[in-house]
């Protein structure tokens, strides 16, 4: 390892100024984000991007983490990739404060070093863009500075973001994020949510300039995500689940918390059994309602509840499943952003309904696949009937439109902006938003960035 002695004598951020060119494809990334078991879309997606970014650049990659590690195998990061976990760091007595902080940052720096890590890569605003930032100019000193991509990603922005700018705490962020090399958001949606932050701190001045930064990257799904499990497995899985072998499938699949909506799908599946005798309804995920819906579902016989799923019975959930259910709603602290859940059934050819809020829309192909908020369930019941009146139809336009969505594609948007922030004269500010994007084209048209009001 390089040492503080043979450092060099300029500021950390003299770094800024040179371009980077000799970056290509071998790139090595090291992200820093949730991990499996800790349950939810961005921790999903930084274990795909990082598996599909080892087979794109034939480099081995790396990823920082405080989550633990998972029972299940199949959420085991595979070849090409190395997840370092936090270690145990002697904190101090004098300033308790932020010791996980410089835990976490202690091991990406050392990660960065021992591994001549080219991109830091993070997922979630607070607090991970300062700690990156702040790792990035520790390297500096001793080498090359990393390039480094800030994502904007799910409730991070509700609650970093929009819900502190009264008490001053998310005016910091901004700053943390301007730092960045590369700004990404998951979703035009997400975007439109951290400029209103951003004008309501700043000004249009400072909303505008964040605009012209912001890229879009969308999640990606894995190759295993497309896989139709085998109609043997199908079998198995509803036998072993309790489920009847001939009976019409109605789930949802997801954490088990209040805004996922979950409610709504109690009130449909209650309508359904004195009209629908064939239609079998299921909760899965993990979360705080796994009680209640399991207490519930002794009360109902077309529902039923699976706990602490596998990532092999997920799939055979999804793929015997008509229909796909979301109805999420917003609560204070969160609105979906995204939603790599319904993602994942239509990965499968199997249409979804889904509430139309937040970034919910950009992963569906059209309107009717989404129900607007506050619908009643009679409603839900019936636009669930209509789909099954459609069936074949609505499952190949949500098989095509699941098939843009790989990780294959989000990893290369990754190198490609990565190649395009390290080929810049000037490393002081993010890298500007090309107006002609190629990345772009085969999405629906969406509208030009703007600041959507936010309530103070």
């Amino acid at each position: 390892m390089v040492s503080l002695a043979t450092a060099r004598k300029t500021f950390p951020g003299h770094h800024f100024n040179f371009r980077m060119s000799y970056m290509k494809n071998s790139l090595r990334f090291i992200t820093l984000s949730k991990y499996p078991p800790y349950r939810s879309g961005h921790a999903k997606q930084a274990l795909w991007n990082n598996t599909a970014l080892a087979v794109l650049t034939g480099a081995e990659q790396h990823q920082v983490t405080y989550c633990g590690a998972s029972p299940d195998p199949e959420d085991d990061a595979g070849q090409g990739v190395v997840v370092h976990h936090v270690r145990e760091v002697p904190g101090n007595r004098r300033v308790p404060d932020g010791h996980l902080l410089r835990a976490v940052g202690a091991e990406l720096y050392r990660a960065c070093l021992e591994n001549d890590i080219d991109v830091i890569n993070t997922y979630y605003i607070d607090p991970h863009a300062a700690l990156a930032n702040r790792v990035a100019d520790a390297v500096a000193l001793l080498r090359r500075r990393p390039i480094v991509i800030h994502s904007i990603e799910g409730s991070d922005v509700l609650e970093s973001v929009c819900e502190h700018l009264v008490d001053g705490s998310a005016g910091v962020l901004f700053g943390d994020v301007m730092r960045a090399d590369v700004l990404c958001t998951v979703s035009h949606y997400t975007a439109q949510r951290f400029l209103a932050g951003a004008e309501a701190v700043g000004g249009a001045r400072l909303a505008d300039t964040l605009a012209e930064s912001i890229v879009l990257r969308y999640p990606g799904l894995p190759p295993v995500a497309y896989a139709q499990p085998s109609q043997e497995e199908l079998r198995e899985f509803r036998q072993r689940s309790g489920l009847r072998q001939d009976s019409v499938i109605i789930s949802t699949l997801g954490r088990l918390e209040e805004e996922k909506g979950l409610d709504t799908l109690l009130a449909i599946a209650d309508l359904a059994a004195a009209c629908r005798p064939e239609f079998e309804f299921v909760i899965a995920g993990t979360g705080s309602l796994g009680d209640v819906l399991t207490e519930r579902a002794a009360t109902m016989p077309n529902l039923t509840v699976l706990r602490n799923v596998s990532s092999h019975d997920a799939q055979c959930l999804r793929a015997t499943s008509e229909v796909g259910v979301f109805p999420t709603r917003v609560i204070p602290g969160f609105i979906e952003t995204f939603c790599v859940a319904a993602l994942e059934y239509e990965a499968l050819g199997v249409p979804v309904l889904a509430s139309s809020i937040g970034g919910v829309p950009e992963a569906t192909p059209d309107d009717r696949f989404l129900v607007a908020p506050h619908t009643a369930p009679a409603e839900w019941l019936a636009r669930i009937e209509d789909v099954l009146a459609n069936r074949a139809e609505r499952s190949a336009v949500a098989a095509a439109f699941a098939g843009k969505f790989t990780s294959a594609r989000s990893a290369q948007r990754l190198i490609d902006l990565a190649n395009l922030a390290a080929d810049r004269f000037n490393r002081s500010v993010p890298l500007k938003a090309d107006p002609v994007d190629d990345y772009l084209a085969t999405w629906p048209a969406r509208r030009q960035l703007f600041a959507e009001p936010v309530q103070m």
